[in-house]
């Protein structure tokens, strides 16, 4: 007979039922699979004791090449998950998955089975696992009980990973590496997926609905029974006044999902380990619309296919490293935290998509579309490209409405720098081309759109250096003896305006306190329009959002462009709080353009606020778009509120004509 609900002593469904006679039900997790030859992968896996006393296995795995090569390989010892109650390494699950990354990184793996509560209550797990990783580390001088690990794992590349529970046990092995020396075993990283941290008060937006906090910490005390609650170290390592001061590597990814509940803990983790003073680097990967442990149960998704390659990249970038110095350069692309979903760096604010491969090259998934200068029909505006660097190989595109060539009157000079966060875009690409077209022959002016070395193969101060470079050279013209005859010829040099959006709004704020103070005196400066600014600050300005994983994204959007910068009150990032701020801005007119759907919109408002409260002494105007979002108007041009931007923009320029 089936046994009826008054036998259950512990319903943890979906995990397991604890019966009144001691029975354990596990509903999840009991299937396992046999090792061996993987036909689809060609890696190779076999399960091998490591303690007798409590008859415990891993399996390994190693890759079909492997045999075949000299060279040793990098070691991932893995931790499976389950809440520390289901799941084994040998389930299907994780022997898919295992396969799939061994197979992609090109690495060794061990993959740890232990104790699992409520049989075997915590600390059995933790007791298993560390015994498992001192029996791996028994092989680092070659002389091992298993001839796999002795011929195939470079012990100076040894990775701890795990998924949930398997997660919050790779940290704290992490720790006890530091605490309890493994000879000969070089632990460089540790990824933690989806980790199953908690704690009694939420943290960031996380759920504060007491029965699913309940819930919760309810697995926690039926793997921990003697557990002090949410708060022991061991569910919540997070807020121990020593953490981060013992974690035993220098470089940590953090997998999240979006609507995973434990995902704001992996934001908090990385945040805390940031301000810990430990001094390695911490990258964070967020999958949009996942939930938790999805790459196990949909191995075939995009999102999971993407995080298993981020994962294998991110173990082998360090192996490339040690492999060849001149592979050094790859370090600084990830230099402090970086939001990204999957395997690429996507910043959904600047809707950039950029990958950095394993051998340090960058691959831009969008913005690389270049369109040719001419004649547009639409808006009979023409343009060139003309070369303002021989040195950097750089150059400007330049617009003239069609009007010009059959009047005397010279126009207003606008010198646009193009956004994409310093990293992707240029100044040829559609979006920007079309934007300019449509804005000279609304205003009737003459433009000059700047391209620049981009981040991260060039980081800053390039584009700031680049971007005067331009400047200089467009200013040799002022006296109609430059190389550019459309300069020459078009242009009013004392009506001269600087504008960009988002990180080109940034750069034009710059560049109009370095004409004050390094002068151009042949070049009249109007004003400048900054359009949805990148500017930032540790502490929110205003109602900016408060939300730790996204004050720590656009950090890291900055990070990964300025490697060597201070942080988010770097000056160049915020230089609304400097104490010189408008003091030296080179120009008596401001427009700043915000939407109320972008999250850098307390920026702009707080830039204007500032600026009439300083020694300025000039004008500023500020308009917001309703229910738009960040540089709305270039990817939606003919929307209402876009059309409306541009006639404001032309109406700015043109009511400053001298």
């Amino acid at each position: 007979m089936e046994p009826t609900a008054s036998e259950i002593r512990i319903d943890a469904a979906p995990l397991l039922r604890v019966y009144q006679d001691g029975r354990i039900e596990r509903l999840l997790g009991t299937q396992t699979v046999p090792p061996g030859l993987d036909p689809k992968t060609n890696v190779e896996s076999k399960d091998i004791v490591y303690s007798q006393e409590t008859a415990q296995s891993v399996r390994i795995y190693v890759p079909g090449t492997v045999v075949t090569s000299a060279q040793k390989l990098p070691l991932l010892v893995y931790f499976h998950g389950g809440g520390f109650c289901i799941e084994t390494a040998f389930s299907p699950m994780y022997s898919n998955y295992l396969n799939a990354l061994v197979a992609e990184a090109k690495i060794v793996a061990v993959s740890v089975d232990y104790r699992r509560a409520p049989e075997h209550p915590i600390p059995a797990a933790y007791d298993d696992s560390w015994t498992a990783l001192k029996w791996v580390a028994s092989h680092y001088d070659g002389n091992g009980p298993e001839q796999w690990l002795n011929r195939y794992v470079d012990f100076e590349n040894v990775y701890l990973s795990g998924d949930s529970a398997g997660a919050n046990i790779a940290h704290h092995i992490a720790i006890k590496t530091s605490k309890e020396k493994l000879d000969g075993m070089n632990l460089v990283g540790i990824i933690l997926t989806h980790p199953f941290f908690w704690g009694n008060e939420p943290v960031g937006d996380e759920v504060k609905n007491p029965a699913v906090r309940a819930k919760i910490e309810g697995i926690w005390r039926l793997a921990s029974p003697t557990t002090s609650g949410s708060d022991d170290p061991l569910i919540n390592p997070i807020d121990d006044q020593s953490f981060g001061s013992f974690l035993g590597c220098k470089r940590v990814l953090i997998c999240v999902a979006e609507n995973d509940l434990l995902k704001y803990r992996g934001w908090y983790y990385c945040e805390k380990l940031k301000n810990s003073g430990w001094d390695g680097e911490v990258e964070v990967m967020e999958a949009e619309g996942e939930d938790h442990v999805f790459h196990l149960s949909k191995p075939c998704c995009s999102n999971a296919v993407a995080k298993l390659k981020k994962v294998a990249e991110f173990m082998n970038r360090v192996l490339n490293c040690v492999l060849d110095d001149n592979m050094n350069n790859t370090q600084q692309f990830d230099s402090g935290l970086v939001m990204t979903t999957a395997s690429m760096i996507r910043p959904k604010i600047f809707k950039t998509e950029l990958m950095i491969e394993p051998d340090g090259r960058i691959k831009r998934l969008s913005g690389t579309e270049n369109v040719p200068p001419g004649l547009d029909p639409k808006t009979n505006v023409e343009s060139k490209d003309v070369l303002y660097s021989q040195e950097i190989a750089q150059s400007v595109r330049i617009y003239v409405p069609g009007t010009v060539v059959t009047s005397a009157r010279k126009l207003p000079l606008l010198v646009y720098f193009h956004g994409g966060g310093f990293c992707i875009e240029s100044a040829f690409s559609p979006t920007y081309h079309n934007y300019l077209n449509a804005l000279v022959a609304e205003a009737k002016i003459v433009a000059v759109s700047v391209n620049y070395r981009r981040s991260p193969e060039h980081p800053l101060p390039a584009a700031y250096d680049d971007s005067w470079t331009a400047l200089k050279w467009v200013a040799s013209h002022y006296i109609g003896t430059g190389p550019e005859q459309w300069l020459n010829h078009y242009v009013d040099f004392e009506n001269v305006y600087l504008s960009g959006d988002s990180a080109g709004a940034n750069i034009s704020h710059y560049l109009a306190v370095k004409i004050t103070n390094e002068k151009l005196d042949c070049m009249n400066l109007v004003g400048i329009i900054l359009t949805h600014p990148f500017f930032w600050g540790k502490e929110p300005v205003g109602d900016e959002v408060k939300k730790p994983a996204i004050r720590a994204k656009m950090d890291g959007i900055w990070r990964l462009a300025y490697p060597t910068t201070s942080g988010s009150d770097d000056p160049w990032i915020n230089p609304i709080d400097d104490q010189s701020f408008g003091r030296f801005l080179g120009c008596k007119r401001v427009l700043v353009c915000v939407a109320e759907k972008d999250v850098m919109r307390h920026r702009g408002r707080y830039y204007c606020e500032k600026l009439k409260n300083s020694e300025w002494g000039g004008e500023v105007e500020m308009i917001e778009a309703q229910g738009e979002d960040h540089v709305f108007h270039l990817n939606k041009p003919n929307c209402p509120n876009a059309v409306a931007m541009l006639k404001k923009v032309a109406e700015f320029i043109n009511q400053g004509k001298a």
